[in-house]
């Protein structure tokens, strides 16, 4: 697994040959962004991803072609290249790094760190073109992120409620689309919904940023981190 990431941890950086080889794969070309695309939610692994499009299709229905779970920061170049509407998420590293390494348990939690960098420096060159959503603004308020989508391009998306009913509608989408990924299975450690199981796992995980090379990088990602709630608050103009 560590020798897939070095593998590919160039394409993640170089949008129109990373946008050649999701379409070259059916599996990542279903929901690769396109010019019918209605619009593009994208982030780093354990990010709100699969929340985020489930709260989005209970209120706006099914039927429109949602650019998602690819993880790469080209498919929000992607979005700009096409003039779709996107939602970068993003997470505070010490919570999405030990998240995502408990799907990747073949992976050190540096490896996760440097995957996190990439992912928002290379996301940083299209920030003019997308609306930032901060997950803790994502789990609970998602319609005020719609709220800022319909701001910033002009778009008409209902707002997601909260309610009881909603919730339940969404994490049954949740649900859904794991058992899609997990062979018919809800998965705690891949399920994109709390989960106390994985909760105790990635408190172990967590233990491991310590070590000099993890601390230098995760403050790096600490400070990029910051550079995108900056964006999300207001606070820059994104230079």
């Amino acid at each position: 697994m560590r020798l897939r990431l070095h593998l590919r941890r160039p394409l993640s950086r170089l949008p129109y040959a990373w946008d050649a080889a999701m379409h070259a794969r059916p599996g990542k070309r279903v929901t690769l962004a396109r010019p019918d695309t209605t619009l593009v939610v994208e982030g780093f692994p354990r990010s709100g991803n699969t929340y985020s499009v489930a709260a989005f299709q209970v209120a706006n229905g099914p039927d429109a072609h949602l650019g998602r779970h690819l993880h790469g920061a080209p498919h929000l170049l992607r979005a700009k290249r096409l003039g779709i509407p996107a939602i970068a998420l993003v997470r505070a590293p010490e919570d999405a790094v030990p998240s995502y390494l408990i799907r990747r348990s073949g992976l050190h939690v540096e490896d996760g760190l440097v995957e996190y960098l990439d992912f928002y420096r290379t996301a940083w060159r299209a920030r003019d073109a997308f609306v930032v959503g901060l997950f803790d603004d994502v789990t609970t308020d998602f319609g005020g992120v719609i709220e800022r989508v319909n701001q910033r391009f002009g778009s008409s998306f209902a707002r997601y409620e909260p309610t009881p009913e909603n919730e339940a509608a969404a994490f049954a989408l949740v649900e859904e689309m794991n058992r899609l990924e997990c062979r018919g299975e809800v998965v705690e450690t891949h399920v994109g919904r709390p989960s106390a199981e994985r909760e105790a796992r990635k408190a172990e995980i967590a233990a491991s940023l310590g070590s000099p090379r993890a601390t230098r990088l995760l403050g790096q990602a600490q400070q990029l981190f910051q550079q995108y709630v900056a964006l999300a608050t207001g606070r820059t103009e994104g230079s």
